[in-house]
């Protein structure tokens, strides 16, 4: 199987965000009298930066107070208007070549064309379409700041993942003498842009904790130390499926002491002889404990030990000893799980009802539905209505137990001095077959194996562990399982992230294989 050439966007914009800078800035300026200063500010950052690729749009209202020619002996300069003759699209160029768009000064105009979605120039097109980091520093007149239409502007841009919103200063006014108008220098926009750029940087650095928020649309988290240990406070973002399950106090107390010296019970329905593995507490498997979190308002509140997870573990070493542990203990955690009875938690999981909306095409995201189309045609409509079968069947399974809901490595938290896990539980809890969690990590295995390199063999093994850790594996339901896990990640991946066609049709691809693979299974050694 081919490695796609790309993957899963890791932050709200793209670029090198493991360079020390960015080195790409498409400059837009528009019709305000600051416009004027602009041929000293791209001298100051000439000098500033002189690595730094830039290129200067200039809107035909902002030419009243600035020429092309004043800006040309520092940048590129182009206008902001289509071109006449059959030259490539010019938004195109912009919105794929730059890393971090600056509009600057940005009048209240453009400002609204941009919130409302408009795009009826070559500048306002690109912004919107671009995955670059948007930098906006607004240039306001007596009145602006407290306008209607200003707050709504800024409120509007100000939920897009890609926007950064430069807070303009108090200036005086030329039109009143008084210091009633509000703009921001170019210096300060840039200033801004280093810090976002520098906290992406950071955060993506091999065992670098967050101390501000990070994540998707579907979900935020921060990750801070505490005393002895850390706080993760996870909350849902503002294009989520759905909020958290409801906390049961009750249960907490249950989850939280499940493994201090339970005894270790086989999981419902893994009595069967050809299923039955070795009991968890014969395996040599990490302690792996439960950590229910408190409520804070939307959020949730985790105290572990970690500041890692298992997921930036295995990113970052690859597969191995370490990692195996870890899941043969996750697996032995989800088996003593499972052995509870839900009592008044009921299903189906949050996961499984956005899988079946998306697949009966009711997604209410527009990327998320684009990439449905794409992966039914590619699918067929055989294929297609077998993958919704099999999302059907599992809802209508009777036979449920206390389910995590949805255990990814992102949520087990590692610490590494004591090799041990805490995996976070509340926020999916639900009634759901057995097989549903175990699915969920296999699934995350068998994608990760065929994104990255390495050595099958060894990515074998860490699926071994998780199913000996369990005590059963996935048996002839494998095939299945695993791919309505990884068509659930290319909803999240098209819904809360972002997805360009090379990935999309990546994906596509390998969902057509796990689909019509006719016997074995990515448990199979030949995967």
């Amino acid at each position: 199987m081919n490695t796609p050439s790309t993957g899963p966007f890791t932050g709200p914009f793209t670029g090198p965000l493991s360079d020390a800078a960015y080195s790409r800035l498409l400059l837009v300026a528009t019709g305000s009298l600051a416009a004027r200063n602009l041929p000293f500010a791209l001298t100051l950052l000439r000098e500033s930066r002189p690595g730094l690729s830039i290129r200067v749009v200039v809107t035909r209202s902002a030419e009243r107070f600035v020429t092309r020619a004043a800006l040309a002996p520092e940048a590129e300069v182009m206008v902001d208007e289509w071109p006449d003759d059959a030259a490539p699209a010019r938004h195109v160029d912009w919105a794929e070549w730059a890393q971090v768009i600056v509009v600057y000064p940005m009048t209240l105009h453009f400002m609204g064309r941009l919130a409302l979605g408009l795009a009826d120039s070559p500048a306002l097109l690109a912004a919107q379409c671009t995955r670059a980091l948007v930098a906006l520093a607004p240039a306001l007149p007596p009145g602006g700041l407290e306008s209607a239409a200003y707050q709504s502007h800024w409120s509007t841009l100000s939920a897009r993942p890609n926007v950064l919103l430069v807070p303009p200063r108090p200036g005086i006014s030329i039109a009143t003498g008084r210091p009633d108008s509000w703009l921001s220098t170019l210096a300060q926009a840039i200033e801004a842009v280093d810090a976002r750029w520098e906290e992406h940087t950071r955060r993506d650095a091999p065992g670098a904790y967050s101390t501000g928020a990070d994540g998707t649309g579907h979900l935020l988290m921060e990750v801070a130390p505490d005393a002895g240990g850390f706080v993760w406070r996870r909350r849902p973002g503002r294009l989520a499926h759905s909020a958290f399950a409801p906390v049961h106090p009750a249960l907490n107390g249950k989850l939280a002491g499940l493994l201090d010296g339970a005894d270790v019970r086989p999981a419902r329905g893994s009595q069967d002889g050809a299923d039955a593995r070795p009991a968890p507490g014969e395996q040599d498997g990490a302690d792996v404990r439960l950590a229910p979190g408190e409520q804070d308002g939307e959020s949730r509140v985790y105290r572990v030990g970690g500041a890692e997870s298992a997921a930036q573990m295995l990113l970052r070493d690859g597969p191995g000893e370490p990692l195996e542990r870890l899941l043969r203990g996750l697996g032995r955690a989800l088996r003593e799980l499972h052995a509870l009875a839900p009592g008044d938690v009921t299903g189906p999981p949050r996961a499984l009802r956005r899988l079946q909306e998306w697949l009966a095409g009711r997604s209410p995201s527009a990327t998320a539905a684009a990439a449905g189309a794409a992966l039914a045609d590619r699918l067929g409509a055989k294929s297609w209505d077998r993958l919704r079968g099999w999302c059907a069947e599992q809802d209508a399974d009777p036979a449920v137990v206390l389910s995590h809901g949805a255990p990814g490595l992102g949520s087990l938290a590692v610490d590494p001095d004591k090799g041990t896990g805490e995996l976070l539980i509340g926020e999916d809890l639900c009634a759901a077959p057995w097989y549903h969690d175990l699915a969920w990590i296999a699934g995350e295995l068998v994608e990760m194996r065929w994104l990255h390199e390495g050595d099958p063999q060894e990515w074998q093994r860490l699926l071994d562990a998780l199913f000996e850790g369990y005590g059963r594996d996935l048996g002839e339901a494998t095939n299945r399982l695993v791919a309505l896990r990884i068509a659930l990640h290319l909803h999240d991946i098209s819904a809360y992230v972002g997805l360009d066609a090379s990935l999309l049709a990546a994906y596509a691809g390998f969902l057509d294989f796990l689909v019509n693979l006719d016997g074995g299974s990515p448990h199979a050694r030949n995967s």
